[in-house]
């Protein structure tokens, strides 16, 4: 096996994809829940991480950390991977995710519909880009709309791509911010960490709510899942 398959084969989308029957799909919304300092920011870079080592395309837009703080994400997640998997030929993989990878950042309540779809059209017409992957961390469901985000998700499909947001939950763990958005919510994940290991609970799948014990134990660090 390659060690860019073995890497995709660890990655928790892959147990997920059995799960959810073949993944998120394009044009449908992934949602990573947990409370504050959980990961979340983490799994969807792991998420975008998954789909360049494939050789695809991602757009992350990032509401909440400096362009700076995101790619540092990136880089030591791959830093990471690079040294715990062994990778060879490591600069020639990097310089294919950074190529495929566009990064935006938008301040604090100037992000909207139309922005993603200006931004898209930028890359679009100057960089040739069309994102398979769209990763929106840091949206305030709470503040947010079921309009917004319905947007958002079409923007998605009309270009087949996939959606995945974060969403924070309240210090007493509630998921009540985005109780609202349930019908648009097509995978609903949740992560929990424990200090040894992060727990990825899948909530909801295509419609469907999961019980208990759906889920996998990550790697704290790499976001990948944890060898046996």
């Amino acid at each position: 096996m390659s060690q860019s398959k073995e890497l995709t084969e660890r990655s928790p989308l892959r147990v997920l994809d059995r799960s959810i029957h073949g993944g998120l799909g394009r044009g449908n919304l992934g949602v990573a829940c947990a409370g504050a300092g959980a990961g979340k920011s983490a799994f969807l870079v792991a998420v975008a991480l998954d789909h360049l080592l494939a050789g695809r395309q991602v757009l992350h837009v990032a509401l909440d950390h400096p362009v700076d703080r995101v790619r540092d994400y990136y880089d030591e997640i791959f830093a990471e991977l690079a040294a715990t998997e062994s990778l060879e030929d490591v600069p020639r993989t990097h310089q294919e995710i950074e190529r495929n990878r566009r990064i935006h950042v938008f301040g604090p309540h100037t992000f909207s519909v139309e922005k993603l779809e200006q931004t898209l059209q930028l890359f679009e017409q100057h960089a040739g880009q069309h994102p398979e992957c769209l990763v929106v961390d840091g949206y305030d469901f709470e503040r947010g709309s079921t309009e917004e985000v319905g947007g958002l998700k079409s923007v998605a499909a009309e270009r087949g791509a996939e959606l995945w947001m974060s969403a924070r939950l309240r210090k007493d763990g509630s998921a009540e911010p985005i109780a609202a958005y349930d019908s648009l919510i097509d995978v609903l994940l949740r992560l929990k960490g424990d200090g040894n290991a992060v727990h990825l609970q899948l909530l909801k799948e295509h419609g469907r709510a999961v019980g208990e014990g759906v889920g996998v134990d990550l790697d704290p660090t790499t976001l990948l899942l944890k060898r046996v």
